[in-house]
């Protein structure tokens, strides 16, 4: 199924932050991260995490789904550290602060203005000709 038509122009967002001591895949990865798929409105319509047990990254894709990055970041976390009682769950809540701030800091929040697609800005560019 192709999802841009389900969900129209979807943006991806990530974060890592560093896993404590005490989880037993630290030794391994040293990082988690949170992926989000998120819509113009700013509605997670997809989400993934590095975490390792499936019960936990269902978990916590379920605890996200629906949620919205723009206006519900309190009640994201808040759900998190009430719902989420792994070991792992500091090191969500601080990749999920990498992902807002990348969300700051694109067209979801500055506006297409600030990021124009390239072929809008420079209709011709790719298509010289070279001989």
């Amino acid at each position: 199924m192709d999802k841009t038509r389900v969900h129209g122009t979807t943006f991806l967002f990530s974060g890592y932050a560093r896993l404590p001591q005490d989880v037993s895949h630290q030794a391994i990865y040293k990082r988690v991260g949170v992926v989000l798929e998120v819509d113009e409105a700013g509605v997670i319509v997809g989400c993934t995490s590095s975490l390792i047990m499936d019960v936990a990254r269902d978990f916590f894709t379920r605890l996200l789904l629906g949620r919205n990055v723009l206006n519900e970041r309190r009640e994201i976390e808040a759900l998190v550290r009430y719902r989420y009682r792994g070991h792992s769950q500091g090191a969500l809540i601080s990749a999920l602060h990498k992902v807002f701030e990348a969300v700051d800091q694109s067209p979801l929040v500055l506006g297409d203005a600030a990021f124009p697609l390239p072929s809008a800005k420079h209709p011709d560019v790719g298509t010289e000709m070279y001989g």
